[in-house]
């Protein structure tokens, strides 16, 4: 199952809403998944991982214009059932997560 989170603009007003919390996070390009990202938590969380995206530290990602996000307790497990579940259903995985 996809994230369960709405589309949020990819602002850093927006993001700084984003939850200071273990979890996943998708970024999209208009319409297009380009990309799922986990935060294991402490000092690396959904916040703080979509704010190192706003800031260009990977480039794949600077055409990004929503986010979601989703709290987990494992997140690198979710963020490989999300990245499996994409492949199936596209048979390839996000663009930005490819490489």
């Amino acid at each position: 199952m996809p994230i369960a989170s709405p589309r949020y603009a990819f602002t850093r007003t927006m993001v700084s809403g984003a939850p200071g919390d273990p979890g996943v996070y998708a970024l999209w390009e208009k319409d297009e998944l380009i990309y799922y990202g986990h935060a294991r938590g402490e000092s690396v969380t959904i916040q703080s991982s979509l704010k190192e995206h706003l800031a260009g530290r990977n480039g794949c990602c600077a055409g990004a214009t929503h986010y979601g996000w989703e709290i987990s307790a494992n997140p690198p497990l979710r963020e490989a059932e999300l990245l499996r579940e994409f492949e199936r259903t596209h048979k390839r995985l996000p663009r930005c997560n490819s490489g």
